[in-house]
């Protein structure tokens, strides 16, 4: 029996003022998720002195956000296949909020940590769910764009997570940041909870025709068939290969780059990193429509990935650079790696309908699981090139070579990436339809 012989007919997803309001209340979420993600990237230095830890260590207990991230996935995409997004994603939200409260319980770097993983375990569904509830609430011709849309506030959240967030601690202090984040991860937890409503009609009509009891189609097989499925590997790479921008230069190490190479102050290199975010915040929403004009998801995604490569090269080929230089390689490289949105669309429609949730989760779990081991190989690089702070105990003083070194994994993996995306296969024209989801 195939997929398409036993899908259901029911009324689909309007993709109405209503849609939109309940999409927007989602996103809002993932851009308080990726402003939280973001924001120890502007507080290296008070956290390195006030704990008295190094680069490695800095980056290994940072990165805890994304270890538990990662494996969520998995059991964010069965749950959301399962119940929906409003409870989850509320509860999400609160956990999220206790994390940035974390921090004032206590000041050791291990209560740190823990209001990390905190952060990164509810932050597990912030993504994933907002677009699983674009799949709900909208026609399948409009997901592209949401895609686009959706990596656009993340990146608004980034910006704010950069620059204004740098002024913030300086004028708070890194804790008292941290507890205006928690208060407002707790208003977003109501918003939540009070707008986004419980699974439509016909989302209830369409699983319960997928996973009755007989069906052949079961949330474990649904995430089996996302796993055993190549195409979602590849283009998984693809996406960690094109978000390394992001995870490693944008959300930790960018600034301490930036201000090793141009000698600038941390707010002033904040701002550059800035920039990197408003090339996905302009990308983001343009390649979505792009790659749906054109009906095609590979061509877009093999020119990223050369532009990606170029740019992060460009970026790492000099000592000392003007910072009006880095301005413009970094928008470049934000305009390029953007079209990683198109990524998630791809397995989307490379995988099978009733997996629609564990597709999207497995995706963000490689992304999101490689983009942590990174920012910690980052830090294991700069900690052995660097040399002793006699004036600052164990602080480690980094030079620009020492950064260019360890940054060099971002054009390595682009060009890994590139290699990759060859075996890529084309997913639009074999899956896409203009039908609502749900028929």
């Amino acid at each position: 029996m195939t997929h398409s012989e036993t899908k259901p007919t029911v009324k689909g997803p309007p993709g109405n003022w209503r849609s939109w309001l309940i999409w927007s209340i989602a996103a809002i979420f993932y851009l308080y998720e990726y402003f939280v993600r973001v924001a120890p990237s502007v507080m290296i230095e008070e956290l390195e002195v006030d704990f008295q830890i190094t680069a490695a260590t800095f980056g290994a207990g940072m990165a805890a956000y994304y270890y538990i991230y990662a494996p969520m996935q998995i059991v964010v995409g069965v749950l959301l296949d399962r119940f929906g997004g409003r409870l989850l994603m509320t509860g999400a939200a609160a956990i999220v909020a206790l994390g940035c409260l974390m921090p004032l319980t206590s000041d050791t770097f291990a209560t740190l940590v823990t209001g990390r993983v905190l952060m990164g375990f509810g932050s597990a569904f912030a993504f994933v769910g907002t677009m699983f509830l674009a799949t709900v609430w909208f026609p399948k011709n409009h997901l592209a764009l949401l895609a686009g849309l959706t990596t656009a506030l993340g990146m608004l959240g980034a910006i704010i997570g950069e620059a204004p967030l740098s002024d913030l601690v300086e004028y708070l202090g890194w804790r008292e940041s941290f507890a205006v984040a928690g208060v407002f991860g707790l208003f977003i937890t109501a918003l939540i909870f009070f707008v986004v409503p419980m699974p439509p009609r016909w989302e209830e009509i369409r699983r319960r025709a997928y996973y009755k009891d007989d069906s052949e189609h079961t949330f474990v097989s649904g995430l089996k068939a996302v796993l055993v499925n190549t195409q979602t590997w590849i283009i998984g790479f693809i996406a960690f290969a094109l978000f390394m921008p992001l995870s490693v230069f944008g959300d930790l190490w960018g600034v301490g780059y930036i201000q090793a190479v141009t000698g600038a102050k941390k707010q002033v290199a904040a701002g550059a990193v800035s920039m990197l975010y408003l090339g996905w915040l302009i990308g983001g929403p343009v390649w979505g429509m792009v790659s749906d004009a054109l009906g095609r998801r590979r061509m877009p995604l093999l020119i990223s990935l050369f532009f990606t490569a170029l740019t992060t090269i460009l970026l790492l080929l000099f000592p000392h650079i003007p910072m009006l230089w880095v301005y413009v390689l970094l928008l470049c490289m934000g305009l390029a790696s953007s079209v990683q949105v198109v990524c998630f669309v791809a397995n989307l429609e490379a995988n099978p309908f009733f997996a629609r949730g564990s597709s999207l989760a497995v995706t963000n779990m490689i992304v999101m699981l490689l983009g942590g081991v990174f920012q910690w190989v980052v830090g294991l690089i700069l900690n052995f090139m660097g040399r002793p702070d006699l004036d600052e105990g164990v602080r480690v003083l980094y030079t620009s070579t020492d950064y260019r070194v360890a940054m060099s994994v971002l054009p390595l993996m682009a060009i890994i990436g590139l290699f990759i995306a060859f075996f890529m296969r084309e997913t639009y024209t074999e899956h896409h339809s203009d039908a609502p989801i749900g028929h």
